[in-house]
């Protein structure tokens, strides 16, 4: 479990920001309609691309600025966040990233890569590599159970100095 731990600690946006479990409703893009749903034990084998530079600062599906010098990913239809192990299968590199948003666009790809991430795996800028995809189910279920901070703050128990009874004025 400590490992679980410094992972997610690795994985949290560097602004701070807490990650926010979502499913979503379905969706159509390119197009074509998806169906987001909770899967740990997904993997598949298909193409990656990287998604461009253009996008750094937008919220991505979950609420995050997309920031492509982190180790990030989109999916069309897996749990937003979730940890996902993606092995190059051309050059055998493999790295840990977190799902933050939706996407590839574009059909006949599995998973779109931030630049930084694609860089660490040899995958070359607008290019594409094939690769297999595993959601890591431990570490994918704690980041889901991680509180916001809204919901942290309410969990925790505020004590109040007591206050004397007014008397009179």
């Amino acid at each position: 479990m400590r490992r679980e731990a410094l992972l997610l600690l690795l994985l949290l946006p560097a602004c701070g920001e807490a990650p926010r479990a979502l499913i979503g409703e379905p969706y159509q893009l390119g197009g074509r309609w998806y169906y987001p749903r909770e899967d740990f034990s997904y993997t598949a084998t298909g193409l990656a691309t990287v998604l461009p530079d253009r996008t750094a600062g937008r919220r991505t599906a979950n609420g995050e600025a997309h920031d492509p010098a982190a180790l990030m990913a989109a999916h069309r239809t897996l749990q937003l966040p979730a940890i996902l192990r993606v092995t190059n299968l051309e050059t055998g590199r493999s790295l840990l990233v977190r799902v933050n948003d939706r996407g590839p666009a574009d059909p006949g790809r599995e998973v779109a890569l931030s630049r930084r991430a694609a860089e660490l795996l040899g995958v070359p800028a607008g290019g594409t590599a094939q690769v297999r995809i595993a959601v890591e189910q431990e570490a994918s279920r704690a980041l889901a159970a991680t509180p916001r901070p809204a919901e942290a703050a309410a969990l925790l128990p505020i004590a109040t100095a007591p206050r004397p009874r007014l008397e009179g004025e």
